[in-house]
């Protein structure tokens, strides 16, 4: 009986004692002492802190949850402010439109909740990475980046800087390929402007803003310029901060309201010099190599025809390589125009041959029907009418040419000439008009001019003044207008694409 009764006297004293406890969520110092909280809490750490980490300790433990939270800020949209260090730009694609940064991101803001005392001038204290997933941090992203990853070299690359009044310095180095649509209507002597744009994820301008850091702008945007002036494909004209705000308006998914955005635009100016020696001056070299193959022989069918023919095949593979490594897009770019025109330039001269080569063909035709039809009409008389016939046609001919002040001054004619009459002398009277005109076609090689000589003296025996009826003259008139064509597209291209153009990407 007297165990119960001490039990149940234990049991009430208890109670009052746990009754008597006073429930407060503040914390209280001891109030019959004079130490200070620093002293307070410098008491309660262990050897190995101080009375930061201890407070730190406490704030982490006490708001665990509601710290991950968006602070209130008494009504107020939180202000974040922000301010980038490039280390560099890299890996700019045209055929994947996109470009590569390596920066570092420094964040700042306020959170009320977090305020301790400070120890002297000791007035922050910076937490670990591993800390930071406790306490609520802005939910900024990079706008259009295609894959983004945080650096961990030798840890993690993400630091948190705690003032004692509550502010906040987040900082953390990130490597980010961005899309950047390009405009490749003048590659490659166009001017492309690429952005780097930062947003919040989930909240709108009603709970958060954010402001670019003005010592961002007056320190620089760049931690190493040289690193950004020697890109290699690419020169950077300018870069420009801007601040706007993006409206959203999608219902299905529930997100709407207005979200701030921070953006820096980069005008970045191609190098011409090496895409030039890649592609523009194979191809010059291509269409003059074509042009000088017009001063072959007309006559020398293989040499004519081969030269066409490679330099063709040679411009083909030329542009088929390029468009494998630049840009595939649906429009024809400056440098397509280009090599295009040289295209059509070099198979202009296969074409002209082939021209040539008809109209000389058909000129000889037409020339020995006439030439069979003049020597063709011989009688069956005896050998010294023949020869008689023979005698006379030649001064017939010779005095013609006397008569217009014309005279034989190339060699070839004459030997061509006299290689005529001298297989006609071999043939007798009685033979066949076909067979003797077949004998004078095939045992001697008579020449379209030496033909002209031997037709009657109905015009032909003048000098040609007109082109089309000269195939020489009429090569040299193709051939001048060759280059004139060229050398003047060259002109008007160049002017047009390095003057006017690079002009008004500048002022867009």
């Amino acid at each position: 009986m007297r165990n119960v009764l001490n039990h149940v006297v234990i049991v009430v004293l208890l109670k009052e004692m746990v009754t008597s406890i006073p429930i407060s969520n503040e914390r209280e110092y001891p109030a019959d002492t004079d130490r200070s909280i620093e002293t307070y809490y410098a008491s309660r750490s262990d050897r190995h802190g101080t009375g930061l980490t201890a407070q730190i300790e406490e704030l982490l433990n006490d708001h665990a949850y509601e710290l991950s939270i968006r602070p209130d800020n008494e009504g107020k949209p939180m202000e974040v402010t922000l301010a980038l260090m490039i280390e560099s730009i890299t890996d700019i694609s045209e055929k994947n439109m996109d470009l590569t940064f390596t920066l570092c991101m420094h964040e700042n803001w306020v959170d009320p909740r977090l305020t301790f005392a400070a120890e002297g001038n000791n007035t922050s204290i910076v937490l670990p990475s591993r800390l930071v997933d406790k306490i609520w941090v802005p939910d900024l992203y990079v706008v259009g980046s295609k894959k983004s990853f945080l650096h961990s070299t030798s840890v993690d690359n993400l630091v948190l800087r705690l003032f004692s009044n509550g502010e906040i310095w987040y900082s953390f180095k990130i490597t980010t390929t961005v899309a950047c649509q390009m405009n490749l209507y003048n590659f490659p002597l166009d001017t492309e402007k690429c952005y780097l744009t930062f947003q919040s994820l989930g909240y709108n301008t009603e709970e958060m803003t954010l402001q670019w850091n003005i010592r961002n702008h007056k320190t620089g945007l760049f931690m190493d310029a040289r690193l950004v002036e020697s890109m290699p494909k690419f020169r950077l004209v300018h870069h420009k901060f801007s601040t706007k705000n993006r409206t959203i308006d999608d219902e299905s998914t529930r997100v709407l309201g207005v979200r701030s955005q921070l953006q820096v635009s980069f005008e970045l100016e191609r190098y011409l010099i090496s895409v030039f020696f890649q592609s523009y001056f194979p191809a010059m070299i291509m269409v003059l190599l074509a042009g000088l193959g017009m001063w072959i022989d007309p006559k020398s069918v293989p040499a004519r025809v081969a030269m066409g023919v490679t330099s063709v095949l040679t411009i083909s593979t030329i542009i088929t390589g390029l468009k494998a490594t630049f840009p595939k897009v649906s429009y024809l770019t400056a440098m397509d125009i280009y090599l295009w025109v040289c295209f059509l330039f070099v198979f202009s001269t296969v074409m002209e041959f082939c021209v040539l080569n008809f109209i000389m063909t058909k000129r000889m035709k037409k020339q020995t029907e006439e030439f069979r039809a003049k020597f063709g009409k011989r009688t069956r008389g005896s050998q010294s009418e023949w020869e008689e016939q023979k005698k006379t046609s030649l001064a017939d001919i010779f005095s013609e040419k006397q008569a217009n002040g014309n005279s034989f001054r190339h060699q070839k004619i004459n030997d061509n000439l006299a290689s005529v009459f001298r297989h006609t002398s071999q043939m007798s009277p009685q033979s066949s008009n076909s067979r003797d005109c077949e004998e004078i076609e095939n045992n001697t090689k008579i020449t379209s001019r030496a033909i002209k000589f031997l037709l009657p003296a109905r015009g032909e025996f003048k000098t040609v003044t007109t082109l089309r009826r000269d195939v020489a003259h009429l090569d040299v008139f193709f051939r001048v207008g060759y280059f004139c064509t060229f050398f003047t597209f060259n002109v008007v291209y160049w002017v047009y694409y390095v003057t006017v153009t690079r002009h008004e990407d500048k002022d867009e």
